[in-house]
This record gives structure tokens, sequence and C-alpha cells, in this order.
């Protein structure tokens, strides 16, 4: 019997991991990455079925589009293995996004517009897909489809990321997160205004205004604006994340007054846009 799409995407993942593992196991730092990413893969896959299997969008869709769609969701970091085992080998940064779609197109099984242009931007700002070449070339049809495969691949990478950043195992790979993991000092705790901009103007940050610990983990939280289910919401609610991210700008020294308003303008922007009390 033929492996289906979805069972060849766990083995090409896993074959990824491994290799990369082996040539990074020298590195205490690498290697802990790199066993987070396969964990996390599967995490994504996870929240993603479960997105794939509430949300409207998906039910009158053929099985066919549904395993093309958990396919993209589990490969969406596949290139992220060859990116860490870079960072070991020559110190070289890449855009594991843009990488892991043309390595995707390499391989016959999954050089499929719906699996790669999805991959090519959850990393990136999502006005990056709807400006890209590829996309605008597509008929109506097709440029919705792959916009709601992208959004799921987004929804649940986010869901999983959150959920391990506001996990009690943060702790032990916060030195993959964090710019500054071991410093305590007061200046971690401190937030530009352009950030801040951003989020209580309900926008996604970008990454280069991550300096400080408590900046990054707001920015992190700001990926809320860029949710796009009403199923992903739900869940993250039910996973307590919400309160959990709160206590995260505690913890990296956010002072209160800020966390108050931080949290009124998430329960406002969650409630006037998916209509969800948090």
């Amino acid at each position: 019997m033929n492996d289906s799409l979805y069972d060849k995407a766990k083995a090409l993942l896993w074959q990824e991991y491994h290799q990369s593992f082996d040539a990074v196991r020298q590195s205490a730092f690498h290697k802990a990455f790199v066993d987070e990413k396969i964990k996390h893969s599967f995490q994504v896959a996870g929240a993603g079925n479960g997105i794939l299997a509430h949300e409207p969008y998906f039910q009158d869709k053929s099985a066919v589009f549904i395993e093309i769609a958990k396919t993209a969701i589990l490969l969406h970091d596949v290139y992220r293995f060859r990116e860490v085992r870079g960072w070991f080998e020559t110190g070289q940064k890449i855009d594991h996004s843009i990488e892991g779609a043309k390595f995707l197109k390499t391989v016959p099984d999954f050089n499929n517009i719906l699996i790669t242009l999805p991959i090519k931007h959850h990393g990136h700002m999502i006005e990056e897909l709807y400006a890209d070449e590829e996309y605008l070339s597509l008929d109506e049809q097709t440029k919705d489809e792959v916009k709601h495969i992208a959004f799921a691949v987004r929804d649940a990478d986010k869901i999983a990321n959150w959920n391990l950043v506001c996990s009690q195992g943060f702790d032990d790979i916060r030195h993959v997160w964090l710019p500054h993991p071991d410093d305590q000092s007061k200046v971690q705790s401190k937030i530009n205004p352009l950030l801040l901009d951003c989020f209580f103007s309900c926008r996604v940050s970008p990454n280069k205004l991550r300096r400080t610990n408590a900046e990054t983990v707001l920015s992190i939280f700001c990926w809320v604006f860029d949710m796009n289910y009403e199923y992903s919401i739900l869940y993250c609610k039910r996973l307590n994340l919400f309160a959990a991210f709160y206590d995260m700008l505690a913890k990296v020294g956010v002072e209160e007054s800020l966390i108050k308003r931080a949290k009124i303008t998430v329960e406002k922007y969650v409630a006037d846009r998916f209509g969800i009390a948090i």
C-alpha cells in the first residue's frame, strides 16, 4: 500500500530532524533547538487539525484538500532543521519560510502551490503573501484556498508557540526565545514606544523591534492581532493562554498598569473581531 501524502510528510520531517540532530549533537544549545522544533511541528499539526475539523470554511472541502492542508501545516518548519544546522556550522542566518518553500518545490510529492505558498510566508506579515507574484498570478478560487490554508498554518503556529512560551517548561528553553535570558535587570523590562504603538493599535509588530526580554514577550503576544479563526481564539482561551501571557509579562518586569492596559486592549479586540469574551 502506498503511503499517504501526510505519511510521506511525517517521514520527511523526521529525516530532516535526524540529519540535523546528528550534525549539531556537540552543541547543547543547537541540539535543544532541534529537539524543540520537532516537538513544535507536531504540536502545530495538532492545533491545525482542530482548526480544519471545526472551522466552517473547511467543512465542505474534499478529503484530498484537507490532507494537503494538514501536510502544509505539518511541514511549515521543515527547513528549520537545516537552518539550525547552518547556525551551528557556519553561523549563517536564513529565512526558513522562503527556503522551506524552495526546498519543497524540489520534492515532487510536495510541489503544490497549496503547500509551498502558505509555507513561504508563514513567518512573515500577511501582506507579503498578498503581494507575492505567485499568489497574484492565481485564479480567485486557488487564491482563496491558499489564503485559508495559510491562515490555518499561521494560527496553528501561533497557538503552539504561545503554549510553549507560557508553559512551565519554558525556563528550560528560554535561551532559544529571549534575547537576554539570564539578565534580570530592570533594563530588560523596557518596551520601546514603537512596539507599544503597534500593540495598542492592535497591529502585529515587526521582529526588529525586539531588543529586551519584555519587548520580545509583548511582540509575541501581538500575534493575537493576526489570528484568523474563531476556533483559534477559543482554543487559546481553553488553554488559558491569555491569562498566562499576562503572567509572563509580569515575570519579565512589565509594570502592572501596562499589563492592565494590554488586557483591556486584547479583550476588546477579541470581542469586536470574533465576538468572544476572554
